[in-house]
C-alpha cells in the first residue's frame, strides 16, 4: 500500500469547518459536494443497509459476530444500535474522538476462535486488516448509495473529494498500523476494495442467511415499552415483507457484484424495474422533503448552523442571531449524543449465555 498521510498531516481548517474545506475546489460543483455531505447522514442510507453486507464475507468477521449471537437474538435491534452509536461519526471533532477510542477499547477482548460452520476460523476485531474492512465498508455503502439517492453521477474530482471527507471523518478509527489506515487516494482506495473483494472474502451461511431475513425483521423492541409490543406486531408482521424486499433489491443492485454472488439473492428482470421505481422515488424525495426529514437530527442541526454561519454579514444583529442558534443547536445535539449513547452500543463480547454453547443454540 501506498505512504498515508498521518493524521497530523491531514487538512484540518479552523475547528468549524470539520473537513468542509475538503469538499471546495477547482473543479467540484458547490451544489454537488453540499448534496454529499448531506448524504452521510442521511435517513435513505438505511434503504441500503445490505451493502455492508460485505463486511460478513470476510469469514473472520463473519465467525466473529456469528460467536455473539447477538444478531439472532433481534436483528433490528442490533441493527438500530449500531445506527445510533453510528451518530457519533456525525456529532463532532471531539465527539468523533472519544467515540472512536471507546469502539477501539472495546474491540480489544474481541478475539477467539469460530465454532460451527467458521470451527477453527480465527479471529481478533483489532487485525488491522479486519479492521481496515469494516471502516472501507461503511465508505463504500455511502459512497456508491449516493447516485442512487440523489440521481447525480459524481465526477472524478468529486469522488476524490468526498472521499477524503469521509477519510477525515474516520480518521480516528484507523490504527496506528499502516495496513489498518485508509488508502491516500479514492482510486486507491478503489483498487483495494475491487482486490479484497476478489483474494479476501468468501460466501459463507452467516452472510447468505442474514440477507434472506431481511423480509422477516423480527419487531423491534428498542424504545417500545412492552405494552405497546402486541399492537404493533401484526401491522409489523404486514409491512416487514415490503420494507425487507426494498432493502433487498436497492442493496443488490447497489452492491459489488462478485459479494452478491457470495450472498445468494437472485437478482430477476421484474428488479430491473423495482429498482428504477426505488430509485426515481428516493431522488424526488431528495429533491422535495426538507432535510429535516432527510437527515439524521445530529447532521440536520450541524448543516444547520453552517449554513447560518455563512449568512453572516457581519452585523452585531447578525451574529447575535447566529450565536442564539448556534446555542440552541449545539445544546440539542448535546442532548441528542447522551441519548444515542444511552441506547448505542454498550458491548462487542460474547454473551455469557453463549459463552460456552453453541451459538445456533
Amino acid at each position: 500500500m501506498t505512504e498515508l498521510l498521518s493524521h497530523d498531516d491531514r487538512p484540518a481548517g479552523p475547528p468549524h469547518e470539520d473537513g468542509l474545506t475538503l469538499l471546495r475546489g477547482d473543479g467540484l460543483r458547490p451544489r454537488v459536494m453540499a448534496d454529499f455531505r448531506k448524504h452521510v447522514g442521511s435517513v435513505f442510507n438505511g434503504v441500503f443497509a445490505g451493502v455492508l453486507f460485505d463486511e460478513v464475507a470476510m469469514l473472520p468477521i463473519a465467525a466473529s459476530v456469528d460467536r455473539t449471537g447477538r444478531f439472532r437474538d433481534n436483528f433490528t435491534d442490533r441493527g438500530l444500535r449500531s445506527a445510533f452509536s453510528g451518530q457519533a461519526l456525525l456529532a463532532g471533532p471531539e465527539q468523533r474522538r472519544k467515540h472512536a477510542q471507546w469502539l477501539i477499547d472495546q474491540h480489544r477482548s474481541v478475539r477467539g476462535t469460530g465454532v460451527g460452520e467458521y470451527d477453527g476460523v480465527r479471529y481478533s476485531a483489532l487485525d488491522p486488516d479486519l479492521w481496515l474492512w469494516i471502516i472501507a465498508s461503511a465508505l463504500h455503502a455511502i459512497i456508491v448509495s449516493y447516485p442512487v439517492c440523489s440521481g447525480t453521477t459524481l465526477r472524478p474530482k468529486e469522488s476524490e473529494a468526498g472521499y477524503q471527507y469521509l477519510r477525515h471523518l474516520f480518521s480516528d478509527l484507523e490504527l496506528p498500523s499502516k495496513r489498518g489506515q485508509l488508502p491516500a487516494t479514492f482510486t486507491e482506495f478503489d483498487a483495494y476494495y475491487e482486490n479484497t473483494v476478489a483474494t479476501g472474502l468468501a460466501a459463507n451461511g452467516f452472510l447468505r442467511g442474514q440477507f434472506a431475513t431481511l423480509t422477516r425483521l423480527p419487531l423491534p423492541t428498542l424504545l417500545l415499552p412492552g405494552w405497546l409490543r402486541p399492537a404493533l406486531t401484526p401491522p409489523w408482521l404486514l409491512v416487514r415483507p415490503l420494507i425487507g424486499h426494498i432493502v433487498q433489491v436497492c442493496s443488490a443492485k447497489t452492491m459489488h457484484p462478485d459479494v452478491l454472488a457470495m450472498i445468494g439473492f437472485e437478482l430477476k428482470g421484474r428488479h430491473d424495474w423495482e429498482f428504477a421505481v426505488y430509485s426515481r422515488l428516493l431522488q424526488l424525495a431528495w429533491r422535495l422533503l426538507p432535510d429535516r426529514l432527510l437527515l439524521e437530527p445530529i447532521h440536520y442541526n450541524r448543516v444547520r448552523l453552517d449554513e447560518l454561519r455563512e449568512r453572516l454579514d457581519g452585523t452585531a444583529r447578525a451574529q447575535a442571531r447566529y450565536d442564539r442558534a448556534a446555542k440552541r443547536l449545539q445544546r440539542q445535539n448535546s442532548w441528542l449524543a447522551a441519548f444515542y449513547d444511552s441506547y448505542g452500543l454498550d458491548t462487542f463480547a460474547v454473551p455469557e449465555h453463549r459463552a460456552g454453547a453453541c451459538p445456533f443454540g
